[in-house]
């Protein structure tokens, strides 16, 4: 079970504050990317996607996401924080909408935090549940996010 919030350790709230600008219609990219190291590497699906290296190149490819889905919508909930060290483990239900279809589905991301600042992020989750929640086929779930990055 998660820590009562009074007992989260700065680095803990570090991660929820990067996961709370998330929440809503688009996600507020100046306050994620504030919360940044500039050598910060993000994997949206571990094994599926390529590593995004560096908060530009970040914040690009988190404003294509904001023009293909929304946020993390109402239903969207944190069941579970733990932490160890730099290490922040965080199992979440997301809720986005995408092409007006709202689709539910379970992550955890795994992130590393040094010197106030998050320098890693990897999410796992069951793309061949998300994908059928769109109606597309699971090989296709990333090819709306191709192109330039």
């Amino acid at each position: 079970m998660s820590q009562d919030i009074a007992n989260r350790s700065e680095t803990e709230q570090i991660v929820l504050d990067f996961i709370h600008a998330a929440y809503g219609e688009h996600m507020n990219i100046d306050a994620m990317t504030a919360l940044m190291a500039d050598d910060f590497a993000w994997q949206l699906h571990v094994p599926l996607s390529p590593v995004v290296v560096g908060r530009d190149a970040a914040r690009a490819e988190l404003e294509k996401h904001n023009s293909l889905s929304t946020g993390m919508i109402e239903g969207s909930e944190i069941r579970t924080i733990v932490s160890t060290g730099d290490t922040v483990v965080v199992e979440r239900i997301d809720v986005n909408a995408m092409n007006g279809i709202t689709v539910k589905f379970f992550v955890t991301a795994i992130f590393e935090v040094r010197d106030g600042a998050i320098t890693h992020w990897r999410e796992y989750w069951d793309t061949s549940h998300v994908a059928r929640q769109l109606g597309i086929d699971p090989a296709h779930m990333f090819d709306p996010l191709a192109g330039d990055s």
